[in-house]
């Protein structure tokens, strides 16, 4: 009986232990995310380094406890997804699942979250009238959708990630439509606006003119 509770007494401290390593990778990855979309490149590091101590040590104890999971899954997507992140606003890529160290659905369903994050940097570099970067986010966003679609799911959840997928791609598009139009009417107003400017000027010399043959 003593070693029954020994036993029992290390099983409920690991389950717990990994569900608050899961809830503090889980806070720490929305810190990274936040510190991303508003450019603060410091403040994201430091997150991402305490980050990724943590899920190291997650990883860590799930390998060796696979009962408990999915007490864990969470953190871990939520890591997956912040990595992604830096890992594709510095370099442009998305990292391998070799680079996080997760099994394929972790990975899938952590690198499916990085599209409404995607989306609401595309939203920021609207607001800074950056269309051209907002562009390149809804191009990366689109091929991982064509990529996730390419793999074929037949995992309701990621079937529903893929779809999740697909709809921040279009609105991205949405936006980038009313963006550009908006834009469009801007410049041929200004550029009516300076015409008619410079039309006023010229018949106002000529009155001038004819006033002092």
């Amino acid at each position: 009986m003593e070693r029954l509770y020994r036993e029992l007494r290390e099983y409920e401290e690991t389950r717990e232990r990994i569900i608050q390593m899961s809830i503090r990778v889980t806070r720490l990855s929305k810190s990274v995310i936040y510190s991303l979309i508003r450019g603060d490149i410091e403040t994201a590091e430091r997150h991402l380094k305490d980050m990724s101590a943590v899920a190291a040590e997650l990883r860590d104890l799930v390998s060796r406890y696979p009962m408990f999971y999915n007490n864990g899954a969470q953190g871990l997507q939520e890591y997956v997804e912040a990595y992604s992140l830096w890992v594709f606003l510095r370099e442009g890529r998305f990292p391998s699942r070799e680079e996080v160290g997760v099994d394929v659905m972790t990975y899938l369903m952590g690198i499916a979250d990085i599209a409404g994050e995607l989306g609401r940097k595309a939203n920021e570099e609207l607001v800074r009238r950056d269309l051209k970067a907002a562009e390149s986010l809804r191009a990366a966003v689109e091929r991982l959708y064509l990529d996730m679609l390419g793999l074929e799911p037949r995992d309701f959840e990621l079937r529903k990630k893929v779809d999740y997928i697909s709809n921040q791609a279009n609105w991205i598009a949405e936006k980038l439509f009313y963006a550009s139009t908006c834009r469009q009417m801007y410049e041929v107003r200004q550029g009516n606006s300076e015409g008619a400017g410079a039309g006023r000027g010229d018949g106002g010399g000529g009155e001038t003119g004819r006033g002092h043959p």
